[in-house]
């Protein structure tokens, strides 16, 4: 089974990422695409909008039909 992941992210201090845990508000998302095995097959990093993230699911799902979507 295929999935895909929309990851809320938060920027720290030194520059690098990470989950952006509620109630914290996420500076960005990304989105990544697993099969059964947990291999990547596609990913959308450093989405600056909610907006944008929905494009890029829709696209992934017209690629990906019978995937499964989580949001973190």
């Amino acid at each position: 089974m295929i999935e895909i992941t929309i990851f809320p992210m938060r920027t720290l201090p030194e520059g690098s990422a990470t989950i952006a845990e509620r109630p914290i508000e996420p500076d960005s998302w990304d989105v990544l695409v697993r099969d059964e095995n947990g291999d990547v097959l596609d990913e959308a990093d450093d989405i600056k909008t909610y907006a944008a993230v929905e494009t890029v699911l829709a696209a992934f799902l017209l690629k990906y039909p019978d995937a499964d979507v989580e949001e973190l």
